[in-house]
């Protein structure tokens, strides 16, 4: 009978918590993914095993890319429901999967766990190389393999190298003859487009962050950096006769382009 039993590392636990990891393409825009983990949101709790759901995108400590959203589903009392957790997951996955742009990797909350890094899926392999581009390389043949495996199902892989990338370049004797340091465009770009965190609003039972950034349509095109002016030291703004002290260009990043400034 020893040979025959079910054996794994850690039986499946139903704690009544699933826990979603949510991806969509790389190059989506903050406002695309919420509208697209919003339509996620509104699959899940259709089903009947759902009592409530907590979501969130954007980048944080534990959320490292725009691209990816978390939802925490919770499920009814066991008795009600009458399923386990990995069945209400396979019962979603239908669903979910006609839900355009956007992927949703499920798997049951467990109070006991070896990693204590979020993972999309149950398990996880690493691949290492000291090259990117060679590892760029291998990374999507090695997950065509696994995907043409009938066991595996989900298979998914944290590479972002496919995002875009709006490249910077300052004309640093313009800036200096305007008194223009590169840290003043550093800043004048990072309030316009790097959502800083400028107030918080406090009421009785919540909180508010305020976050200073260009109205959205102004944030659609490269070309509408032209319209970003950058005071001098003196606290003048340049003419628009002075000229423009930066330049951009935006192409398909070969990896993860760095966070401005």
């Amino acid at each position: 009978m020893y040979i025959y039993v079910p054996k794994g590392f850690f039986p499946v636990q139903d704690t009544g918590v699933i826990l979603g990891v949510s991806e969509g393409p790389q190059d989506v825009s903050f406002a695309a993914m919420a509208k697209r983990q919003r339509a996620l949101a509104d699959v899940i709790l259709k089903d009947p095993a759902v009592a409530s759901l907590s979501s969130f995108i954007g980048v944080d400590g534990i959320n490292t890319t725009l691209n990816s959203g978390r939802i925490q589903i919770n499920l009814k009392p066991l008795e009600q429901r009458k399923i386990s957790a990995s069945d209400v997951i396979r019962r979603l996955q239908p669903e979910l999967t006609n839900v355009d742009g956007i992927s949703l990797f499920m798997q049951p909350v467990q109070d006991l766990t070896v990693e204590d890094r979020v993972s999309r899926t149950q398990f996880q392999y690493s691949l290492e190389d000291v090259d990117a581009k060679e590892l760029g390389h291998w990374v999507p043949r090695f997950m065509d393999k696994l995907r043409a495996l009938p066991e595996l199902r989900d298979v998914a892989s944290d590479q972002q190298n496919n995002g875009l990338v709006a490249v910077l370049t300052i004309d640093r004797d313009t800036a200096s003859r305007l008194g223009i340091l590169p840290a003043d465009i550093d800043n004048t770009l990072y309030d316009a487009y790097g959502q800083r965190l400028v107030s918080t609003i406090f009421t009785q039972l919540n909180q508010y962050h305020v976050v200073l950034e260009v109205d959205p349509q102004f944030q659609q095109h490269p070309d509408d950096l032209r319209n970003i002016y950058v005071h001098s030291s003196m606290g003048q703004a340049p003419s628009s006769g002075s000229g423009s002290s930066i330049s951009a260009t935006t192409h398909s990043a070969p990896r993860p382009p760095r966070r401005f400034p």
